[in-house]
């Protein structure tokens, strides 16, 4: 298993779309322009002593924040945007359902009404517009103009994973591969290999190097520290290796983690303010999503009874933070006997999963009733998921940090749940933890509040459920 094996939902959060300052540059450049075009559509139609009118200014705004809304959650800033065709269509698409939800809005609120040609003008015009922006500027940023070489120092697991990196996303991470360099008794037996560490200096020199990926274990003897620190005062860009991958990825790679690299990191520790905000947060999220779902929670429970013979509600011991067990509830998505041979994961098209529980599971309505947990302190709205006792004692035999995940609270969505498939296998649980690891490294209520709000688009797409 390689460290690089990208999650089929790889959206991101809020802060993904900033990882990238090349990515946070295109977003500004389209919710500039897409504004430029919401304002402008009234001068065209009704007179430009209308465009800055105070009145209609509030109304112009809304467009622009929904069609952007949509355009976020279509995938337009994640880490593997739609491209060509496809993007044209995505953006259609977008603009499409932003047109929708206007004119369902408007219609409900009579005096926030705007003019029908004025939402068709303007959004129609970002829908020619945009795509052409979005095509010119992936053309400039694949320009060796706009990139720099970047060569890794390393042979292991995330040297590797890092090369695979920048020729995946190097248009985004604005740099070119120029290989990597490995030790001077290792064999160099693949493509990539460009030489050894004491080629350093002769390559940065010959081909212009203006990145180096430090990314490898041993740093001893063979380092070349001397040609480092020459070339870190020379301008040259040193990054670590783990740094970098965490940065590009949103997780950390387990395989390659130190117990001295969780210790002595800037990362992992939590201070008591952020916990009590935190604490404040799920207590009013849980509280308003409990009133507001009830109604569809009661209809869940009688789909549920009406589909199969059974309980509308199951409950479930499950490992919470430090390892202390609690009770999970969730609406019964499978028959009763589904366990009558011991506990085992879910599998693609399981066939133990009920009509409505297939559903419910897709929806994720079959997690609502665990807002009670999150409201008595059992859980929390976001952190890793709360795994079952008997696959914790399994999995932490396999996998190096399992257990370090249960020192924050289990969550009813986190990082993980948004960034990959459902977990299946020890390989899946070992993907899963290293996106866990670095949302207890990055711990902030900001970032809780991101994965919420790309756990909508989750939903709404039905990505990653069994």
């Amino acid at each position: 298993m390689t460290c690089d094996r990208p999650g089929p939902t790889s959206g991101g959060t809020m802060l993904e779309l900033f990882r990238s300052p090349r990515r946070a540059m295109v977003w500004f450049v389209e919710a500039s322009l897409l504004s430029l075009l919401v304002c402008c559509a009234p001068g065209v139609l009704v007179g430009w002593e209308h465009t800055l009118d105070g009145e209609r200014f509030g109304r112009t705004a809304s467009i622009s924040l929904v069609a952007l809304a949509s355009l976020y959650y279509h995938g337009l800033y994640g880490p593997e945007p739609p491209r060509a065709r496809a993007l044209v269509l995505t953006t259609f698409r977008a603009l499409g359902l932003a047109a929708a939800v206007l004119w369902l809005a408007f219609w409900l609120v009579p005096d926030a009404q705007i003019s029908d040609r004025v939402i068709l003008t303007s959004l129609g015009a970002a829908a020619l517009v945009l795509p052409a922006w979005r095509a010119a500027c992936d053309r400039v940023m694949r320009s060796e103009s706009f990139s720099k070489l970047a060569v890794v120092l390393g042979s292991g697991e995330l040297a590797r994973s890092c090369a695979a990196l920048i020729r995946k996303d190097g248009q985004v991470l604005g740099l070119r591969l120029a290989g990597r360099l490995v030790r001077d008794e290792e064999p160099i037996d693949e493509v990539e290999i460009a030489g050894r560490y004491r080629d350093l200096r002769r390559l940065v020199e010959q081909r212009g190097v203006g990145a180096v990926i430090v990314a490898t274990s041993e740093r001893r003897a063979a380092f070349p520290l001397e040609e480092l620190l020459d070339l870190k005062l020379r301008g040259v860009e040193i990054e670590e290796g783990m740094d970098f991958y965490e940065r590009v990825t949103g997780k950390i790679c387990v395989r390659e983690l130190k117990p001295s690299q969780i210790i002595f990191s800037h990362g992992f520790n939590v201070r008591r303010r952020t916990l009590l905000a935190k604490r404040i947060f799920d207590v009013v999220c849980a509280t308003a999503g409990l009133v507001l779902a009830l109604p569809l929670m009661a209809l869940t429970a009688a789909l549920v009874k009406l589909d199969s013979r059974g309980p509308a509600l199951y409950s479930q011991i499950r490992t919470g933070a430090l390892g202390k067990p609690f009770r999970i509830h969730k609406f019964r998505s499978m028959r009763t006997d589904a366990e009558k041979d011991g506990a085992a994961w879910a599998t693609e098209n399981d066939p133990r999963v009920t009509r409505v529980g297939r559903f419910i599971r897709k929806t994720r309505l079959d997690e609502l009733p665990q807002l009670w947990n999150v409201l008595v302190g059992e859980m929390s709205m976001v952190g890793p998921r709360p795994e079952r006792p008997e696959f914790i004692d399994a999995l932490e035999k396999q996998i190096p940090f399992f257990r370090q995940r249960l020192f924050v609270k289990p969550g009813v969505t986190g990082h993980a749940q948004v960034r990959c498939r459902y977990g299946a296998s020890a390989e899946d649980a070992l993907e899963k933890l290293q996106y866990d690891l670095y949302y207890m490294k990055s711990f902030s209520l900001w970032f809780d509040i991101s994965i919420l709000i790309d756990t909508v688009k989750v939903v709404l797409w039905r990505i990653g459920a069994r």
